[in-house]
């Protein structure tokens, strides 16, 4: 069995190839990169078959489904995007997971989920599914070395939260550090890199992490790698009531930034409490279910050793097709009215402007002639005075 790690190519989130990274270890070698927005295109070399655990934030196209028949996929740790036209993702909502879409994901279930709404979604569709829990959750504990000096990581923390902890820590003998997992520098790309340079900078940051003192994030995967690797962490969500944050807002403490200002939370910064553990049993059967896999499957080949589907290739493609079509229609309507409502008021824009200008050449000549008349007047008065005078 050849293997693959799926990953998305130009991600900007540190996270996404954390989750790659978690995927990688379980792996006996890896062969391929399979980028998550490029499913439907994947191929391997001489046709063979690709185990893939197929665990990420999904869906963002919906329209690159069903996956090439050359990958095996095991569905653990799926975030599925049901976001329309108004989002970021494709406009398409449950349209790819009709027909042989769903049948797909049928043949090669359950469904494990990384959230409660992802397993109720897709058993809204018919579709078996089950909470897994965040393939992150699988992490290691990495080597502990006692730093030169202790410290606390924050990640991309408000300012007013960021400011809150560093007024509460001064005087202490602690290093406050800081870190993001959004890369906005346009000269640094992870695209560019190679796997191996991402696995690397994956591991270093998540080293940084297991030798905190604590750490304080907004970030679903800098709070899941420190559950799993052991590290004290306060999770501060932006949104704390977002439902796909269903179930782990209650495995670990976690506060509002508007409570946390308040100090509606309970954490020592100095003298943080262990985690309390509530991850275990699901980090366990997770990490069962992927070992498994991997061992049924090691013997498997050839495309006919691990299909499950009764569709044909061409079948396949001519739904991709349709989906693609959908999506086009769904996109192009809305988008045409954004350009005819931006070529209206770009028309607008210009109607004031012509106006404008034309009133700045009324006005500047109004000027002129007032300054005509004054220069006229004082020209007049001026002579007046003159013969008085005589």
């Amino acid at each position: 069995m050849k293997y693959g790690v799926l990953y998305h190519r130009y991600t900007k989130n540190l996270g996404d190839d954390i989750q790659a990274y978690a995927s990688s270890r379980f792996l006996p070698q890896i062969d391929y990169m399979v980028d998550r927005e490029e499913l439907d295109t994947f191929k391997s070399e001489n046709n063979e078959a690709v185990s893939v655990i197929m665990s990420a934030w999904m869906f963002r196209k919906k329209w690159n489904w069903p996956p090439s028949p050359n990958i095996l996929p095991l569905f653990v740790g799926m975030h599925m995007i049901r976001k329309t036209i108004e989002g970021k993702a494709s406009p398409l909502v449950d349209e790819g997971f009709e027909g042989l879409g769903g049948d797909y994901l049928r043949s090669y279930g359950p469904i494990g989920c990384r959230d409660k709404p992802t397993e109720r979604s897709f058993k809204r569709l018919s579709i078996d599914s089950f909470f897994s829990g965040c393939i992150t959750l699988t992490l290691p504990e990495f080597e502990k070395t006692k730093p030169k000096k202790e410290y606390i990581c924050l990640v991309d923390l408000p300012k007013d939260v960021e400011e809150k902890i560093r007024n509460q820590l001064k005087g202490e003998d602690i290093e406050i550090r800081n870190y993001t997992h959004i890369n906005r520098d346009p000269e640094n790309q992870f695209y560019e890199m190679t796997w191996e340079e991402r696995a690397k900078n994956v591991e270093e940051r998540l080293k940084i992490y297991q030798n905190a003192k604590c750490v304080v994030t907004i970030r679903l995967h800098a709070t899941l790698p420190c559950l799993a690797m052991g590290v004290p962490v306060l999770w501060i969500p932006l949104n704390p009531k977002w439902s796909r944050f269903d179930p782990y807002r209650n495995w670990v403490e976690c506060v509002s930034p508007e409570d946390f200002m308040q100090d509606k939370y309970n954490f020592d910064f100095m003298n943080p409490a262990p985690n309390w553990g509530k991850h275990l049993e699901t980090r366990e059967k997770l990490i069962g279910t992927i070992k498994k896999f991997i061992n049924e499957n090691e013997d498997k080949n050839t495309i006919e050793d691990i299909k499950k589907t009764s569709f044909t290739e061409e079948e396949r493609k001519e739904f991709q097709f349709q989906l693609m079509k959908t999506t086009l229609d769904k996109w192009l309507r809305p988008s045409m009215d954004m350009v005819n409502q931006i070529t209206k008021k770009d028309r607008e824009i210009n109607k004031l402007t012509n106006n404008n200008e034309k009133l700045n050449k009324e006005n500047k000549k109004l000027k002129n002639e007032i300054k005509l008349k004054n220069r006229t007047f004082f020209q007049k008065v001026k002579g007046k005075i003159s013969r008085m005078i005589k």
